[in-house]
């Protein structure tokens, strides 16, 4: 009686658990679902902040060239101010007009039509507008204000910047911008699924009042992002339109239902088994190992292999991941059996079985087919390459000999290799092309790998020929460092050279790194590479100095380098080997390390510019960074791409655009380089607008140290190059 009574309390607390066990997964998906949601309004809101910013960037540049021409000539009137805005102020703005205001009045509106009744505004008679217009005068920054009421009617952002703040004759532009236009550009109120607000009315952040969207949503639990404005900030924050971010689901019930039915079925179960307990537990231990593993090496059986396959391939159908299955079958092992006998032959496999469970990593899948045959599947793949480099180590792991019976033995295997998807979309298919291919490995010689597909087996053996073509050309002293000088656009000095990587290849001569470095960074080879580059730049560097060649000297960086500290106390290791101080250096690196999610790499950045190395964002404009965001890097350049001088003067828009990127840079205080260049009025439209560095075939291509000592180096005369005779050379690019 007492053990029943035991029985039934055990049932119970299973029943019990099953129960809490189903309420917390319940919460959890519930949970999980609540930041999924909030994950994809954060990518939303962030993407809604870089839009909205990026247009009011874009509306600012316009006043600050504004502001810059009537500075340089303060004598205007309303057709000279007619000319100017139509120069600068384009269509695509949010501009709807701008002011003019001298002592407190406006004195000057374009377009004046439809704005008569500003004309003659005195800024005192409007408490909110004097606040701003006195914040610009104060400041001598630009200022945010509104939206605000206008005379002539409707709402609108007013930016105001000061021209001159002399008392009362001063005089301070109002740039009207048309807020409702400018977030609808940017897509704020395109979405239907989430509600968006703007906050922070005259830049007051996130206490000011709501200036777009309903203000309910700052009273919930909002996603939410900063606007940064030139002086203060709008927050904007996004919550789903049905009020909460857990999405009903009619699902939950059925889970409990379910949940529940499961546990009454797990008690009932318990309590079975405990009345039949040691029985019972024998039978289930050896049914569930003969069920699922093969009894001689442990590992998974066919039956049970298939069942996981399945599964893991459903699962990379849905995250739209590859992985590669690996049939390996033993090479004459028959011979074993029939010469050392079957138990000999049992060892053996006991011995590769092992050899396999250790080579594999924590995630991937082994097992024994039948026979002498094994499968492994490698999982999360992210180039098949990695599956030839995983197959090459098992062929020499299985070849290692084996003693049996007081003998050694050594045994070869072939291994065919099937990628998914590529190869099959499900379990049955990617096990027959991978036994396809072990058999034509076979077919090819034995103790080998081959791919099932053709096509991808060229392409890997031609990732691996590049590997070791990479391998040996670094071997072997075949890369070479050539340089490239940075000219100033006034008077033609040389302030610094860029060195770039070039490969003497032994049959396809002199190569370009756009022939190489893509390989190198995904074969792994780039690191050695740069770290090569680094020392010979350190090597030539007292032969430049010799020369009178002065200025910092350019290296470009992978980002593929940055994989750890390591790779940076590897440089200065480097530096310091050679005597060199990280001074002499300003490293080149893309846009991409500016990513906010990077934030190992941001780390590096600043350890670099901590200790000396300036830094500068190459090819700059191709990818993305907002202005915000580059001032929290410490970035000492900007190396506009030459696709951007491509059309330069001829092209308006080519112009326009080469123009707000130097002026953005300009503004972030920052030196500017203009890549690319290749004539003579493309350097006087750099000049024009007040860019200093120029780079490109204009002046001089990528040259070796010996020719760029010969051309620049000091002998009576300075290393500055004749503007007006320099080499033109057309096609060429700045690398």
């Amino acid at each position: 009686m007492r053990r029943k009574l035991f029985i039934i309390l055990i049932s119970l607390s299973v029943f019990l658990i099953g129960e809490v066990i189903l309420a917390r997964l319940i919460q959890a998906e519930q949970q999980r679902i609540e930041e999924t949601n909030r994950y994809l309004a954060l990518e939303r809101v962030s993407t809604l902040r870089a839009r909205v910013e990026g247009l009011l960037q874009a509306n600012l540049l316009a006043i600050r060239q504004l502001r810059t021409e009537i500075y340089l000539n303060p004598e205007f009137d309303e057709e000279r101010l007619r000319l100017i805005s139509n120069s600068i102020f384009s269509d695509s703005l949010q501009t709807r007009h701008v002011a003019i205001g001298v002592g407190y009045v406006i004195q000057f509106i374009h377009p004046l039509t439809g704005n008569e009744a500003a004309l003659g505004f005195d800024y005192r008679t409007a408490p909110e507008q004097l606040n701003s217009y006195e914040q610009a005068l104060e400041t001598n920054e630009i200022t945010i204000n509104g939206p605000v009421q206008l005379t002539q009617g409707g709402t609108a952002l007013i930016a105001r910047v000061p021209v001159f703040a002399d008392g009362a004759h001063n005089i301070v532009i109002s740039q009207v911008i048309d807020h409702e236009r400018l977030f609808q550009q940017a897509g704020v109120m395109d979405s239907s699924e989430l509600l968006v607000s703007i906050r922070g009315r005259n830049g007051s952040g996130r206490e000011g009042p709501v200036i777009f969207g309903p203000n309910a949503i700052w009273q919930q639990d909002p996603v939410t992002q900063v606007i940064n404005l030139p002086s203060g900030e709008w927050y904007i924050a996004v919550m789903p339109a049905s009020g909460h971010w857990r999405s009903e689901s009619g699902l939950a019930p059925w889970w409990w239902f379910f949940g529940t039915l499961l546990s009454a079925l797990l008690a009932l179960a318990t309590a079975y088994i405990l009345f039949n307990q040691q029985r019972l537990k024998r039978a289930f231990r050896t049914i569930t190992q003969q069920a699922r593993f093969d009894s001689l090496t442990d590992l998974p059986n066919r039956h049970y292999f298939l069942e996981q396959l399945e599964h893991y391939v459903n699962s990379c159908k849905r995250r739209n991941e590859q992985c590669a299955l690996l049939f390996i079958d033993l090479d004459r092992f028959k011979e074993v059996n029939d010469v050392l006998g079957h138990a000999a032959g049992d060892q053996l496999l006991k011995v590769i079985a092992e050899r396999l469970r250790i080579s594999m990593r924590q995630d991937d899948l082994v097992a024994r087919l039948s026979g002498d045959e094994f499968v492994l599947v490698l999982k999360n793949l992210h180039e098949p390459v990695h599956a030839q480099i995983q197959a090459e180590k098992i062929l020499q792991f299985i070849r290692e000999p084996i003693t049996l019976n007081n003998q050694d033995v050594t045994i070869d295997s072939s291994i065919g290799i099937a990628i998914y998807p590529e190869d099959g979309d499900s379990a049955d298919d990617l096990l027959k092309a991978a036994d396809l291919a072990m058999y034509e490995a076979k077919n090819n010689g034995r103790g080998m790998a081959a791919f099932f597909s053709q096509k991808l087996r060229a392409k890997i053996e031609d990732q691996v020929r590049q590997h070791h073509e990479l391998v040996h050309a670094l071997n072997n002293q075949e890369f070479l460092v050539h340089y490239q000088p940075v000219i100033h656009a006034d008077n033609g000095e040389i302030t610094s050279v860029e060195a770039l990587v070039r490969w003497q290849h032994p049959t396809a001569g002199l190569l370009e790194p756009a022939e190489f470095i893509q390989a190198a960074e995904r074969n792994g080879t780039i690191r050695e590479l740069g770290n090569k580059v680094l020392q010979q730049v350190c090597r030539d560097l007292p032969a430049l100095r010799a020369a009178g060649i002065q200025g910092r000297i350019a290296v470009n960086i992978s980002s593929h380098q940055f994989y750890d500290q390591a790779a940076v106390e590897t440089w200065f290791a480097i530096m310091q080997e050679h005597d060199v101080s990280p001074a002499e250096f300003i490293f080149e690196i893309t846009e991409s390390m500016l990513l906010p999610d990077r934030e190992r790499q941001r780390k590096m950045l600043l350890s670099l510019h901590d200790r000396g190395i300036q830094l500068a964002i190459d090819d700059f404009g191709t990818g993305y960074s907002s202005a915000n965001h580059l001032r929290h890097f410490p970035i000492s350049m900007l190396k506009i791409d030459r696709s951007f001088a491509v059309g330069v003067p001829d092209d308006h828009a080519h112009s326009n655009l080469l123009a707000a990127l130097i002026h953005m840079a300009r503004a972030l205080s920052v030196d500017v380089v203009v890549e690319g260049i290749e004539s003579a009025q493309q350097v006087e439209f750099i000049r024009h607008q007040c860019a200093d560095l120029i780079q490109g075939y204009y002046f001089a291509q990528p040259m070796a140290l010996a020719e760029l000592l010969q051309r620049y180096g000091k002998t009576d005369a300075s290393n500055t190059v004749d503007l007006n005779a320099a080499t033109k050379k057309k096609g060429g690019v700045s690398r």
